[in-house]
């Protein structure tokens, strides 16, 4: 019994979804974005959302019944994605804070193993499987197998076990992030951004994906409504894909420099100081080093708006943004190039680690700073 294959507007949607996810994930995988730990944890979460998705897409359309052999390949993840989520949180919380990381992923690490009850078995019996969750009124009737693909009944409860573990580590997220508001004195709910604005909408739409799922398990049961969740999750990776590019220093010009622009500001010399130490205290953290650093990105960690953020740095360092960060990597480069491992990194390498993604870039702003490009300064010791 063969099933036609179909692709409507949810299906596009989805697939659409499935590419984004894993170019962004690469995106934060990359050496560059690895510095910073939950750029690793936040690309893990979209690779892992990325390859359900893509699996809900496969059964939606039909085309798993070409590829029988690979059917709930990502059911294991259903254990994972929270905790990759919750650690995301924490690392954005405290970056400089190590978790204990390993626990959190035992029983995805229990349940992969259990699923190969399940890859295990014979063709016919996944075919069979698939007609029961997504095709019933084809479904034979009975699916017997060679040997039991369920031996504790684990996958009968697979959703009630995958909601109570996501809203497990949803609550624990969110009270992360109300103690972090709480110590600053800000509400959750408000709606100016701030630095910890990223990390409270990823967790609210986390919360919306959970509360579609269980309804559409609710009212349509099986499986038949998971490409409704598959729709929400690919809308989240669109997205976070615009909060990123919108953090992007690409799309923003060059900050002018000078005073001019801000003779009118009603910025106090108390509140300069103030952005200038946390501007100097975020920097001592190597946020330099990140590869999307950018004006509105740095504003909003430190809780300030871009336009006050560049006054700061023309009025008490008198060079705007870039010039500014290229000090800041030029310098790290530096320490890099004459320290004990200096030869150890090609150029490429340095470029990367210290925030540039070309080398050309990298070389012609650091014989700017310096006089010397990275070559001839290494040489030197």
């Amino acid at each position: 019994m063969s099933i036609d294959t179909r692709f409507d507007f949810f299906a596009l949607i989805i697939l659409l979804g499935v590419f984004q996810g894993f170019f962004l994930g690469y995106f934060l995988l990359r050496k560059t974005s690895r510095q910073f730990k939950r750029n690793v944890f936040l690309g893990y979460v979209i690779i892992g959302l990325s390859l359900v998705i893509l699996e809900i897409l496969l059964n939606y359309t039909g085309v798993i019944t070409h590829v029988i052999f690979i059917d709930n390949f990502a059911e294991p993840l259903n254990f994972a994605i929270a905790p990759l989520f919750y650690l995301y949180i924490w690392y954005g919380l405290y970056p400089n804070r190590q978790a204990r990381e390993w626990p959190h992923f035992v029983i995805f690490i229990f349940y992969f193993f259990y699923c190969w009850f399940y890859y295990l078995q014979p063709s016919e019996f996944k075919y069979n499987s698939f007609l029961w969750s997504y095709h019933p009124h084809l479904f034979p009737g009975s699916n017997p197998a060679p040997f039991n693909p369920d031996p504790l009944y684990i996958r009968n409860y697979i959703n009630h076990l995958t909601i109570l573990h996501f809203f497990t580590y949803q609550i624990l997220g969110v009270r992360l992030l109300l103690i972090e508001y709480r110590q600053r004195g800000n509400s959750i709910f408000t709606l100016s951004n701030n630095e910890l604005s990223p990390y409270r909408n990823f967790a609210f739409h986390f919360i919306v994906a959970a509360i579609i799922l269980i309804i559409v398990k609710t009212l349509l049961g099986r499986d038949l409504g998971d490409v409704f969740v598959a729709g929400y999750i690919a809308l989240m990776l669109y997205i976070t894909s615009f909060m990123i590019v919108r953090k992007s220093s690409f799309f923003f010009e060059q900050e002018k420099q000078g005073f001019e622009k801000y003779k009118k500001s009603t910025l106090e010399e108390n509140h300069k100081e103030a952005i200038k130490t946390k501007l100097e205290a975020l920097m001592n953290e190597k946020y330099y080093c990140g590869n999307l650093v950018s004006m509105a990105d740095m504003a909003e960690r430190i809780g300030e708006t871009p336009h006050r953020v560049s006054q700061v740095i023309n009025e008490k360092y008198g060079m705007n943004f870039f010039t500014w960060l290229a000090h800041y990597r030029v310098s790290e480069a530096k320490k890099i190039l004459s320290g004990a491992d200096g030869k150890k990194y090609k150029i490429e390498e340095i470029a990367e680690m210290v925030g540039y993604n070309s080398k050309a870039t990298f070389n012609k702003t650091f014989k700017n700073i310096t006089g010397f490009t990275p070559s001839d300064y290494r040489d030197q010791f």
